[in-house]
């Protein structure tokens, strides 16, 4: 007697699809061409991963995106800018806020 199992897709192939559903339905198609060198690179870094070379490219593009084309930089990371000596002491009963949006 033969016994059918029926395997139901599990969680992350469901939330696999639906994200390639999405991805598919906010991206744009583009074509680029590379030498083979870079190709072979990327596939073979692809088939090591368990990965396309379509997701290594947007990766890739997305890592330029944020660091070259659009950085983020945090308050930490910025330089403090010299506006020159203080005219007087800050006092208790001065406003702040009043003061910055003057």
């Amino acid at each position: 007697m033969r016994q059918i199992i029926s395997k139901k897709p599990s969680a992350k192939t469901l939330a696999d699809k639906r994200a390639q559903t999405y991805i598919a339905s906010d991206m744009k198609t583009i074509s680029v061409n590379v030498s083979e060198p870079v190709y072979e690179d990327f596939m073979e870094h692809a088939q090591r991963t368990d990965r396309t070379a379509a997701e290594l490219i947007r990766e890739a593009m997305e890592l330029f995106r944020s660091q070259r084309i659009r950085p983020r930089t945090s308050l930490a990371a910025l330089k403090p800018l010299d506006l020159g000596k203080t005219l007087r002491p800050l006092a208790s009963r001065d406003d702040l806020l009043g003061e910055m949006l003057k």
